[in-house]
């Protein structure tokens, strides 16, 4: 099973940390992030460009 870690930041430089949350899927992510799974799939496999409130994290997949 895979976990994806969202890792968010106040600011766009991402230098400020502000929370790191803990997800099982990608519905999980997108769903807290107010966007559409396929943008957070998208942006993670680096097929787009961040945008929206993804310009304020990091998205990482950790196997558990």
């Amino acid at each position: 099973m895979k976990k994806w870690y969202l890792v968010l930041f106040t600011d766009k430089e991402r230098t400020d940390l502000y929370k790191v949350l803990e997800c099982y899927t990608i519905k999980q992510v997108a769903y807290l992030l107010d966007m559409k799974p396929q943008e957070v799939s998208n942006y993670f496999h680096k097929l787009i460009n961040p945008r929206g409130n993804l310009e304020y994290c990091l998205l990482y997949q950790n196997e558990v």
